[in-house]
């Protein structure tokens, strides 16, 4: 097991400068070359970083990553709710929270091991999770397709509500649903991607269509309201009888809502559509989305409490939360039952 000792010897610096540099002492003086040379170190050695039992910090310092632009985040507020939410959340207490961290714009993964935490937003291949936690250990997940047996998560509930979505739809005699959703990549630390995973909202519906005997109609695509309106275009052009949609995010029912208007289909009479992330402007709609609220704010919230109660060793045992969502029913489907 690599010491601070050794790291000392390799940069000729001194022990506690090197542990006031990878515990991020914020009162220490020194240069960014003399940080930037103990942190290389620190990785080439494959140092991990350990905290003392009960060493309850008055301060914490949190990264947050997301593998999202601000361009995705632009045409996708569930994101930008849920960093909102740590970012304020953090205000309140005792944290440091440096502004969001995105791939996209290039990272050193050394940088990470002066963070007491780290949350990641959104969905990276396990080989980028593993390079990280190699550098630091203490790591929240949010809203991320894989699960490990010894890293933090917290999740939106979805496979519960989109059954729910389904079993109503059809009570309601719908018996030609459609679905649309996004394309789930996984991006390495460089922001490129070459694997990608299955949205568990399009697998239940899948799995939900064959146990009632029906014909899935599926349409996925980037997670923007043009992949919408291509949907519901596309899949009514395959099945005319379609009467309802379940659609994996509201950006996509916007543009899906658009594209039904446009072959003179009334949502919510002709054919119903529900949605999930209520951001604000569904419920101003005409006619007004029924969404799911996915609540980002206790999202972000819970990762918060999850990072810090890691960064301070309250417990050494992994936490995986779910996060119960609400159904708001609107113009596009009201619960007839």
């Amino acid at each position: 097991m690599v010491t601070i000792k050794q790291i000392a010897l390799e940069t000729d610096v001194s022990s506690s400068t090197v542990s006031r540099v990878l515990n991020n002492d914020l009162t220490l003086s020194v240069s960014y070359e003399t940080r930037k040379r103990i942190i290389d170190t620190a990785q080439k050695l494959n140092y991990t970083k350990k905290h003392k039992k009960n060493n309850f910090k008055k301060l914490v310092h949190i990264a947050v990553l997301t593998v999202f632009s601000e361009i995705r985040e632009a045409s996708d507020a569930y994101w930008r709710q849920i960093y909102l939410s740590i970012e304020q959340n953090a205000q309140d207490q005792n944290i440091i929270v440096d502004e969001v961290i995105r791939i996209n714009q290039g990272i050193n993964i050394a940088d990470f091991a002066i963070y007491d935490a780290i949350i990641i937003l959104g969905d990276m291949t396990p080989k980028a999770v593993k390079q990280l936690q190699k550098i630091n250990e203490r790591i929240v997940l949010v809203d991320a397709k894989t699960r490990y047996e010894n890293i933090d998560s917290v999740n939106p509930e979805l496979r519960m509500m989109t059954t729910r979505i389904l079993n109503e739809l059809y009570q309601t005699g719908r018996r030609h649903i459609g679905f649309i959703g996004g394309d789930n990549d996984l991006l390495e630390l460089d922001g490129s991607s070459t694997l990608a995973v299955e949205d568990v909202r399009s697998e239940i519906y899948r799995n939900w269509a064959e146990e009632h005997q029906m014909i899935p109609h599926f349409y996925t695509g980037p997670w923007h309201a043009e992949t919408g309106m291509q949907g519901a275009i596309s899949l009514l052009r395959k099945e005319h009888n379609i009467d309802a949609l379940l659609v994996a995010s509201d950006p996509l029912a916007i543009g899906a809502i658009n594209a039904l208007k446009s072959e003179r289909l009334e949502p919510g009479i002709d054919i119903d559509v529900v949605s999930f992330d209520n951001v604000e402007l569904s419920s101003y709609l005409v006619p007004a989305l029924t969404t799911v609220d996915l609540n980002p704010a206790a999202l972000g919230k819970t990762a918060l409490e999850q990072a810090y109660e890691l960064a301070n060793d309250a417990r050494d045992w992994t936490v995986w939360a779910t996060i119960p969502g609400n159904l708001k029913y609107r113009d596009t489907f009201k619960n007839k039952k």
